[in-house]
């Protein structure tokens, strides 16, 4: 277990200063405005980190969550560095406004006016040449590549273009993109600076818009760089987890030509102010899998980074993680968010189906570990007895009897001795046979992510 010592988190205790807004307005909750010092004080990494990367989507379609409680604008969280803010124990995160150039009215704003992300990157980054140590790795990660019998093709920046929603071309020279010999593609982005938001989301979306398997690769011999926010906002959000790639590993990769990384799991401290980071080895077939292309046939639960983080907080029942989890992975298929997740009786759904498939209990503490057909008549019994047809949770019945195809193993769940669940489930399929618009509906809005996050549900 390596251990980065440096302190990486906001003391609960700092004092706003001048500028900072004391007060905002979050659309998720129903008062008129909150304390934003308690607010962000009560957010641990990952929910920060995930928390940024849910809000940057909906400002970047005009949906902002947060508003100043004074002026009524967009606001968003910055985390800034012991250095600048002069507290020490670590980062210290509040609520800016979005940028713009016109002056605003309001007791908290700041004659500075801002750029563009780009520009920012431009100023940041203006006049340096790549630096050594990121064109050492990344050309070692393209000869281990390249050494591997599975991979037809491993080359340097390659141009690939496509387009953005809007059809504009756009194109993005992925550090190495390699083709293995069956025909599929994987691009690998060595991150060795701390990115911007804007960043992160514009490599992920266009990669995922390609449909090419792509994957962030991180320093593994510099595991204190994994402290800043930037990287903290890749992680954190996957599970908390990143490839590594260093000598260590390529060396190691020469010994028989298999292509090998290091499974970083970067993990906050119970005390909020350090980060453990544990590693162990995969191979390019896993690494494969975690980004969200399976190196064989479909599995029947999803296994890349987002999906992990998702059924890890079933598992664990924790409301909070669940709910950010769940709003992080719909915000990249875009689905609707946790709130319409809820009254849809998502959550409830995935835990059942996840449940008979894998055979045991996900996420539901009232049931034995074993009682999967338990937890299915929960599901499928209607929600009160005046409870209209085809209300709740028995509209999803159909894919519960898609589920059953998957393997003989559930079609025994649903027909174990001394239960209810078959006579439930025919039950419910006659319902919303009866009156199929409300399950169409309700599909309509959630097959992208139940497709992301149970592959076989397209077979």
């Amino acid at each position: 277990m390596t251990h980065i010592s440096s302190p990486v988190f906001i003391p609960t205790n700092a004092t706003p200063s001048a500028k900072s807004i004391t007060h905002i307005i979050d659309r998720d909750i129903p008062e008129t405005s909150i304390a934003a010092g308690p607010f962000l004080a009560g957010l641990d990494a990952t929910a920060l980190a995930t928390l940024r990367r849910t809000d940057f989507r909906m400002r970047r379609v005009g949906q902002s969550r947060f508003l100043c409680a004074c002026c009524k604008d967009p606001v968003h969280i910055r985390v800034t560095s012991v250095a600048e803010s002069g507290h020490a124990g670590g980062r210290r995160a509040t609520f800016v406004h979005d940028p713009r150039l016109e002056p605003r009215e309001c007791i908290f704003a700041s004659a500075e006016t801002y750029a563009s992300p780009d520009a920012i990157d431009g100023r940041r980054f203006a006049g340096q040449a790549e630096g050594a140590r990121h064109h050492h790795l990344k050309n070692r990660m393209c000869q281990m590549l390249r050494a591997d019998p599975t991979i037809a093709s491993a080359e340097v920046e390659v141009l690939v273009t496509g387009k953005s929603p809007d059809g504009t071309p756009t194109w993005r020279r992925p550090d190495v993109l390699a083709v293995t010999t069956d025909g599929r593609q994987i691009a690998c982005d060595l991150q060795i600076a701390s990115p911007l938001l804007h960043t992160v989301e514009g490599r992920e979306a266009f990669y995922a818009r390609q449909q090419i398997a792509w994957l962030w690769v991180v320093d593994a011999a510099q595991p204190e760089r994994l402290r800043r926010q930037g990287m903290q906002d890749i992680i954190l959000p996957q599970a908390g987890r990143v490839l590594g790639f260093d000598d260590e590993i390529a060396d190691l990769a020469q010994t028989d030509g298999r292509s090998r990384f290091h499974l970083l799991h970067v993990m906050e401290t119970y005390d909020r102010r350090h980060f453990s980071v544990s590693s162990k080895e995969i191979g390019l077939p896993w690494a494969f899998t975690l980004a969200g292309f399976p190196s064989g046939g479909a599995p029947v639960i999803a296994r890349d980074l987002r999906t992990i983080a998702c059924f890890a907080a079933l598992q664990r029942g924790d409301d909070r993680q669940i709910y950010q989890a769940f709003d992080f992975l719909a915000a990249g298929c875009g689905a609707a968010p946790w709130s319409a997740a809820q009254t849809d009786h998502v959550q409830e759904l995935l835990v059942t189906l996840a449940s008979l498939i894998l055979g045991r209990n996900i996420g539901a503490p009232t049931f034995a570990d074993h009682d999967v057909p338990g937890i299915v008549e929960h599901f499928l019994r209607p929600d009160s007895k005046h409870a209209a047809p085809n209300a709740g949770r028995r509209l999803w019945a159909p894919l519960i009897a898609k589920a059953e195809t998957f393997s003989p193993k559930i079609g025994q769940y649903i027909d174990h001795p001394d239960t209810r669940t078959r006579r439930l489930l025919n039950a419910a399929l006659c319902e919303t046979a009866h009156a199929p618009e409300a399950f169409q509906r309700r599909s309509a809005r959630w097959m992208t992510l139940l497709r992301r996050l149970f592959p076989r549900l397209d077979t």
